[in-house]
């Protein structure tokens, strides 16, 4: 099995997540992904046969920034393909850190797989912010793959 992760356009990701997916999500959620995609400057949709696993993106504060913040989607299908994307997020990265040499964002205390998997790909992280850890991940840092 092997995972297929591409760069798309905003319009495009909205197009390939509209159907079942996107439709489950509530209203805020909806809108909420809809900005985050219009605003990512990079995007990434991660899929398997069709089926969409994940969707990340980056979005810098200007068009001029070294940094940008990490926003990620994840579907129920993803938990089935856990290690095969753990391994291919470290080629996003680099390529990520291409055009940003810091990544910051943020994920909930109680996500400890993320925070796995945060970890694994060079995360340093801050003090929590109620519910929210904030973390940084810095290109120098990051190992050539």
């Amino acid at each position: 099995m092997s995972l297929h992760i591409q760069p798309v356009a905003a319009g495009e990701a909205f197009d390939l997540i509209c159907g079942d997916y996107f439709g489950s999500l509530n209203q805020i959620d909806q809108e909420t992904m809809q900005r985050a995609m219009v605003n990512s400057a990079k995007l990434w949709i991660c899929s398997q046969n069709g089926e969409i696993l994940c969707m990340w993106g980056l979005i810098p504060p200007t068009m001029l920034s070294d940094r940008a913040y990490l926003w990620m989607r994840t579907t129920e299908h993803l938990k089935e393909h856990v290690f095969l994307f753990v391994r291919h997020s470290q080629r996003v990265l680099a390529e990520a850190h291409e055009h940003y040499p810091i990544i910051v964002g943020h994920c909930l205390v109680s996500n400890h797989k993320a925070i796995r998997w945060l970890k694994w790909l060079g995360a340093q992280f801050g003090e929590p912010v109620g519910e929210f850890l904030p973390f940084e991940i810095k290109a120098k840092l990051w190992p050539l793959v």
